[in-house]
């Protein structure tokens, strides 16, 4: 089958997603590779630590935001200052653009529209790149996993690439869900070049350790100093906590054991 070229294809525009943006807030420089990070809500929290650590630490600026009717009535604010939940900030020290969205959306149907949205404006701003960030889950285990691999799934044209310039490894074969594979599925028919970088996760904990794995790679493929010292110490925190807990829980366990083992009459003198 003859291979297609991607350098003519376009995106289709959104329908009910919105994108503002403020004028003169932004200025990529076009011949040193602009790339587009998303961070969403999702297993592990993942997506949104890294993508927090990122606008925190390169103090990245606010330009613009996201609003759909699709997002659920969630406010937030940080020390009392209110915050659109989906943000678009910007550092042109780096040449990196961060997409964070801090709430879930209401239908999965968004997706689509989402990612024509972003495509749409990545395209015409002059990123090349979109890195989108999951958190894989699998494991029963209830503890976050230890020293987690990033895996890395990407197109053809860059893949080599990032293999070469980090350490990230691949599966053989997966799924990415949500908003993240809405993002990758458009760049497969636009210019845009799109993969994902995913990290084993424990659904429902937050995994900072997971975060820190991924802004390493990060770090390697876009030249940064991104430091993760401290979510390696939120990560012992967290682990020390869930140990701690199980713990208790196998003594509880232990103890009403014990008591179902006792006869009756020793039990009402318990």
């Amino acid at each position: 089958m003859k291979e297609f070229s991607k350098e003519n294809l376009t995106t289709l525009p959104a329908k009910d997603c919105k994108l503002v943006v403020e004028s003169g807030k932004l200025d990529l420089v076009k011949n040193k590779h602009p790339v587009l990070i998303v961070g969403f809500l999702g297993s592990g929290l993942v997506g949104n630590i890294v993508v927090s650590e990122f606008i925190k630490q390169l103090e990245m600026e606010q330009i613009g935001f996201v609003t759909t009717n699709d997002l659920p009535p969630i406010a937030i604010f940080y020390d009392g200052i209110l915050k659109h939940p989906f943000r678009l900030y910007y550092s042109s020290e780096k040449n990196i653009v961060v997409a964070q969205c801090e709430v879930p959306f209401n239908k999965s149907a968004t997706y689509q529209d989402l990612a024509r949205l972003l495509s749409g404006w990545a395209l015409e701003i002059g990123i090349v790149e979109v890195c989108a960030i999951q958190g894989l889950t699998g494991s029963s285990s209830s503890f976050p996993p230890e020293n987690p691999p990033v895996y890395v799934a990407a197109e053809k044209e860059i893949l080599e690439r990032l293999k070469k310039e980090s350490d990230v490894e691949i599966l053989p074969r997966g799924l990415v869900l949500g908003p993240e594979a809405a993002i990758l599925n458009e760049g497969l028919s636009n210019r845009l070049n799109c993969y994902a970088l995913l990290v084993p996760v424990t659904a429902q904990i937050p995994n900072p350790e997971g975060a820190s794995a991924v802004i390493n790679e990060l770090n390697q493929i876009y030249d940064l100093s991104i430091d993760t010292s401290k979510l390696m110490e939120d990560a012992h925190r967290i682990r020390k906590k869930l140990k701690e807990l199980s713990e208790k829980t196998q003594q509880q366990h232990a103890q009403m054991s014990e008591l179902s083992n006792l006869n009756p009459s020793e039990r009402i003198y318990m």
